[in-house]
C-alpha cells in the first residue's frame, strides 16, 4: 500500500489542496511509512484506488449494515477523495444486502369479489404501456373474463377512456361489472 501511495496523483492533490493534514507514520507490519491523515485527531491511513474495495468489503461485509453506517464506519479508519460515493455505490450494488432489503411499499391485501355467474359477466381490465410504437399503436388493453380466464388484448394509440371504450366491445354482451387496477 506504501508504495501504490508513493505513485498516486490523487494524494498528492489531497496534500496540496485540502484542509487535512497528512504525515508519514511507520506502521509494524509494512517497511514503508504510509501517507496518514492526523486532521481529526485518529491516524487515518490514505488507501489508493487499488486497495478501496478490499478495504470496503473488510468493512462492510461484517454486517452488511447499509451506506450510512458503512461509510462512517470506513471513514472513521480511512480516508480517500470519493470515499462517500464509492462506499454508496458498492452498498447499493451489494447482492447480499439487496436479497435481504426491506420492502417498504405498503401492499393492499387481496381482494375478495364475488364469484362471476357466467363467461363475460365479470372482466379484469388493465392497460400495459407505454410500449414501443408499432403500427401507431403505444398501449395494450388486456381483459380477462372471472368465469372462464379467457384473455384478450387490445392495441391502443392512447390509454383515454374514449378509446378503452370503443376497444371494450364484447361479442357476448356488456360484462355486468369489470375491476380495474389502479
Amino acid at each position: 500500500m506504501a508504495e501504490a501511495q508513493r505513485t498516486d496523483k490523487e494524494l498528492e492533490d489531497l496534500k496540496k489542496n485540502s484542509s487535512l493534514s497528512f504525515k508519514t507514520i511507520e506502521f509494524p507490519c509494512s517497511n514503508l511509512p504510509l501517507y496518514c491523515d492526523v486532521s481529526t485527531g485518529q491516524v487515518r491511513p490514505y488507501v489508493p484506488e487499488i486497495f478501496r474495495p478490499v478495504v470496503f468489503h473488510t468493512i462492510h461485509d461484517l454486517a452488511h449494515s447499509g451506506c450510512r453506517a458503512t461509510i462512517d464506519a470506513v471513514r472513521r479508519r480511512y480516508i480517500w477523495k470519493s470515499l462517500r460515493k464509492d462506499c454508496t455505490i458498492w452498498c447499493k450494488t451489494c447482492l447480499s444486502c439487496q436479497k435481504s432489503k426491506i420492502d417498504r411499499q405498503t401492499k393492499s391485501p387481496i381482494g375478495k369479489y364475488p364469484l362471476p355467474s357466467g363467461r363475460f359477466r365479470h372482466v379484469n381490465l388493465d392497460i400495459v404501456g407505454p410500449l414501443p410504437i408499432c403500427c401507431g399503436f403505444t398501449y395494450l388493453l388486456t381483459c380477462v373474463d372471472r368465469f372462464t380466464r379467457w384473455p384478450e388484448a387490445f392495441p391502443l394509440q392512447n390509454q383515454s377512456a374514449s378509446t378503452v371504450a370503443e376497444v371494450f366491445i364484447f361479442p357476448d354482451g356488456f360484462p355486468d361489472s369489470e375491476y380495474r387496477r389502479r
